[in-house]
C-alpha cells in the first residue's frame, strides 16, 4: 500500500475511533446510575438472571445483557445501561460510516451522525436500560450490509445480511417493518437474488441461523429462571408469547380514524422534534439520490415505521421510541444531502471559497445546537427516581411482609432490586398479573380453578389478608384492587391490606414510614420525561394525601398543586386528585382537576364516574345520575358505578330505579358483603341477597 494510503487510512480510524469514543463519553456520562422507570427495571432483572422479559421475550437483549452485567464496577443496572450507551455510539458510527461510503464527504458524515446522536428522542434511549439503542444498531447495520451488498451482489454476502436480520428479530420484532424496503430493493438490484432453491434454502437457513436465538426462551424457562414471562415451554406458548397473542388484536387497527389521525400527527411533530430545520436537508439528500431504488427504499423504511407507529401500536408517542428507524434513515439523507451541498460551486473562485467555509462552519456547529438544546433533558447522570422509589416501597413494610404490586412502574424497579440485589429477602413478593412473582394457589375447594385471573385473583389476595399478619398493596392506582371483603389503609407509598371486619384494629398499628423515605431525585427536578413526570406526580400526591389525614392541610395541598402541575397530562393522577379533593371537601380544587382530567381522559366510564361523586358531594343529584349514567354507558361491567347509581336513585326516592342498578351490580360481581350487609340492614330486595348467596 502506498504511503498516502497509509496515512489516509490511518486518518480514517483516527475519525472514526475520535467520534466513537467522543459520543459514547458523552453518553456515559449522561448515563442513568441506576434502574430508569418504565421497562428499565424488568430488563435488567432479566438479563441478570438470564430470564425471559415480555412480549416478545427479548432473547438476544438477554443474552448480550448477561454480558455487560459482568463489567466489573457499577451496581448490575448501571452496568446494563451502559449497554445502550455502548450500542447508542456504535449506531452513531455505523451511519457516519454509510454516509462517508455514499458521498466520500467526512465532514457530512460527521455531522449528520451527530445530529442523531444528540437528538431528543435517541439520546434518550442511550441512558438507560432499554432495547431500542440495540435495536438502532441493528436498523443501521442492515442499511449498512444493503448498501455493502450493492457494491458486488454477492450471495454471501446476502446470505451475511439474512443472518443479521435474524439476529435482529431476536431483539425486536419491528424489524419485520423493515422487510418491504429490504425485498424491494433487492429485487429491483437483482431480481435473481431471491430466485432459485439454493439462493432460497441458504438464505433461508442463515435467517433461521440467527433467528434461532428463540430457543433461549424454552431452554430457560424449562430451566426455572427466575422471571419466565409467558412461560413459552410448550409450543403454543411460545407462539403465544413471541407475538403477544394475549393483547395484539388490541393494538392493531382498533381506534377510531380521529385517533390515528392524531397519532400521525403526533408521529411526524416527533420526527420534527427530532432534526427541526435541519430535516431540509433530508428533503436535499432525499431529492438528490440519482439512484431510483434509492428513493423508494428510504421512502418505504419511513412509512412502514409509521404504519408500525400509528396503526399497530396504542401506547403513547411520549413512551414509547417507536420511530428510531426512521431517525436512523432520516440522519443518512442529512448526511447526504449536506454533502450534495457542498458538491455545489458557484461561478466565483472568491465567493465559492466562502461559501464552502461558511458550509463547513455551520456544519460543524449544527450537533452542538442538539447537544445544547437536549442535555438537560436528557441528563439522567444523577436521577434515581425509580430505584428511590422502590427502596421506599421496601422500607415501607416491617420484617416477614407479604407485598402486592401492580403497575410497571412499581413492579418492574421491585424485580430489579430483589433479583439483581437482593433486597428485603424477608418479604414474600407477588405481582397482581401473576407474571415475575408468581401468586401462590390459594384456592381450597380444588386442586384446579376454572374461571377469570381476576376471580382466582380476589380468592387469593382475600386468603392472603385471612392468614398473614402483614399484607401490603404497592400500586399507582389503588382503586384497581376492587376487593370487596378487604379495607387499604394508606401506609405511605403502599396500603395495608386487611379483611373489612379487621379494619379497626388495624387502624392503631403500623409506624409512618415517611421519615424513612428517600426522595433526592425528586426534589432535583428528575420529572422530565412522561414516566418520570408520573413516578414524581404519584410520590407528592401521597405525601400531599397524607400531609392532608395528618391535619396539616396547607403543606397538603400545595404538595398536591405541585403533583398536578409536574404530570400535566397523567389523567389517572388527576382523577386521583379530584377523588381526594372532593373527599376532603376542597370542592374548587376538585373541580379544577375534573376539567384537566377531562381534556386527557383515556377511560371515559372512570372520568364520568368521579364526575358524578363530585356532583354528589356539592349535592347536584341530577347532574350525578346523567354522569353515572354516562359511566355505565362508557361501561357496563362496573359493578361499583351500579352501587353509586343505586344510592343516588335511593335519595331521589326512585326504590324501583335504585333495585335495578343494585340487582345488575350483585349480577356482575356477586361477591360484595359490604353491599348485602347494607341491603339487609335496609330491607331492602332481600330475595337479591338471597339469590346472590345461591
Amino acid at each position: 500500500m502506498p504511503s498516502h494510503q497509509r496515512t489516509c487510512s490511518r486518518r480514517s480510524l483516527l475519525l472514526d475511533f475520535a467520534l466513537f469514543s467522543t459520543v459514547l463519553a458523552v453518553y456515559l456520562l449522561t448515563t442513568c446510575p441506576s434502574v430508569y422507570v418504565g421497562d428499565s427495571g424488568e430488563f435488567i432483572a432479566s438479563a441478570f438472571c438470564l430470564g425471559n422479559a415480555h412480549n416478545s421475550g427479548y432473547p438476544l437483549y438477554a443474552l448480550i445483557g448477561k454480558l455487560f452485567s459482568l463489567v466489573p464496577f457499577g451496581n448490575i443496572a448501571f452496568r446494563i445501561n451502559i449497554m445502550s450507551a455502548s450500542f447508542g455510539a456504535l449506531t452513531v458510527w455505523l451511519i457516519y460510516r454509510v454516509i462517508v461510503w455514499e458521498t466520500h464527504s467526512f465532514l457530512a458524515a460527521i455531522s449528520a451522525a451527530l445530529l442523531l446522536a444528540f437528538s431528543a428522542t435517541f439520546w434518550s434511549q442511550t441512558t438507560c436500560a432499554e432495547v431500542y439503542t440495540f435495536h438502532a444498531f441493528f436498523v443501521a447495520l442492515i442499511i449498512t450490509l444493503v448498501f455493502w451488498w450493492k457494491k458486488t451482489m454477492s450471495l454471501d454476502r446476502l446470505c451475511i445480511l439474512a443472518f443479521v436480520a435474524g439476529l435482529s428479530f431476536a431483539n425486536h420484532l419491528q424489524t419485520v417493518m423493515l422487510a418491504p424496503a429490504l425485498c424491494f430493493f433487492i429485487i429491483s438490484s437483482d431480481h435473481k437474488a431471491l430466485l432459485g432453491f439454493r439462493n432460497l434454502f441458504l438464505l433461508l437457513l442463515f435467517f433461521t441461523l440467527g433467528l434461532s436465538v428463540y430457543l433461549y426462551l424454552p431452554i430457560r424457562t424449562e430451566a426455572g429462571s427466575a422471571i419466565h414471562w409467558g412461560d413459552p415451554d410448550t409450543v403454543g406458548s411460545f407462539f403465544n408469547h413471541v407475538f403477544a397473542s394475549a393483547h395484539r388484536h388490541g393494538y392493531m387497527f382498533n381506534e377510531s380514524w380521529d385517533t390515528y389521525g392524531a397519532r400521525l400527527v403526533s408521529a411526524i411533530k416527533e420526527m420534527v422534534r427530532q432534526y427541526h430545520l435541519f430535516l431540509v436537508f433530508a428533503a436535499i439528500g432525499w431529492a438528490k439520490e440519482k439512484d431510483v431504488r434509492n428513493k423508494v427504499f428510504w421512502i418505504l423504511i419511513v412509512l412502514f415505521d409509521i404504519i408500525y407507529t400509528v396503526f399497530l401500536n396504542t401506547i403513547s408517542l411520549e413512551i414509547t421510541a417507536f420511530q428510531i428507524p426512521s431517525y436512523v434513515a432520516l440522519a443518512i439523507l442529512i448526511g447526504k444531502g449536506m454533502a450534495g451541498i457542498m458538491e455545489y460551486r458557484l461561478s466565483s473562485q472568491s465567493l465559492n471559497r466562502i461559501y464552502h467555509l461558511s458550509l463547513k462552519s455551520a456544519f460543524a456547529c449544527f450537533p452542538m445546537v442538539l447537544l445544547t438544546t437536549n442535555l438537560y433533558q436528557n441528563d439522567q447522570h444523577m436521577n434515581y427516581t425509580a430505584y428511590e422509589y422502590g427502596m421506599n416501597i421496601m422500607r415501607s413494610i416491617p420484617s416477614d411482609s407479604t407485598l402486592l404490586l401492580g403497575g410497571d412502574n412499581v413492579v418492574f424497579p421491585v424485580s430489579y432490586l430483589r433479583l439483581a440485589e437482593n433486597a428485603r429477602p424477608d418479604v414474600a413478593i407477588y405481582d397482581r398479573y401473576n407474571l415475575i412473582f408468581k401468586m401462590p394457589f390459594l384456592y381450597k375447594e380444588s386442586s384446579v380453578f376454572v374461571g377469570k385471573w381476576e376471580e382466582l385473583r380476589h380468592i387469593i389476595e382475600t386468603e392472603l389478608a385471612r392468614t398473614r399478619r402483614y399484607v401490603y398493596l404497592a400500586m399507582f392506582n389503588e382503586k384497581a384492587f376492587s376487593n370487596q371483603e378487604c379495607d387499604l389503609i394508606p401506609h405511605g407509598l403502599t396500603y395495608r391490606v386487611v379483611l373489612s371486619d379487621q379494619l379497626e384494629s388495624a387502624l392503631t398499628e403500623g409506624v409512618d414510614p415517611w421519615p424513612f423515605y428517600i426522595w433526592e431525585s425528586t426534589n432535583n427536578t428528575f420529572y422530565r420525561d412522561y414516566m418520570n413526570r408520573l413516578v414524581a406526580g404519584c410520590f407528592l400526591f401521597k405525601i400531599g394525601r397524607d400531609l392532608i389525614l395528618a391535619g396539616n392541610q396547607s403543606s397538603g395541598i400545595e404538595m398536591l398543586e405541585k403533583s398536578s402541575s409536574i404530570a400535566p397530562n397523567d389523567h389517572a393522577l388527576h382523577i386521583d386528585l379530584a377523588l381526594f379533593y372532593t373527599d376532603m371537601g376542597v370542592y374548587k380544587n376538585a373541580l379544577s382537576e375534573l376539567k384537566i382530567s377531562s381534556q386527557f381522559a383515556t377511560n371515559l366510564a372512570v372520568l364520568y364516574n368521579i364526575w358524578g361523586y363530585y356532583y354528589e358531594k356539592i349535592g347536584e343529584n341530577a347532574k350525578a345520575i346523567e354522569a353515572f349514567e354516562k359511566s355505565i354507558v362508557a361501561n357496563p361491567k362496573d359493578s361499583d358505578t351500579y352501587n353509586n347509581l343505586g344510592l343516588l336513585y335511593l335519595e331521589a326516592d326512585k326504590p324501583d330505579s335504585a333495585k335495578d342498578a343494585f340487582e345488575k351490580s350483585l349480577s356482575l360481581n356477586p361477591k360484595q358483603p359490604k353491599l348485602i350487609s347494607f341491603l339487609n340492614e335496609h330491607d331492602l330486595r332481600p330475595d337479591i341477597v338471597e339469590q346472590t348467596k345461591k
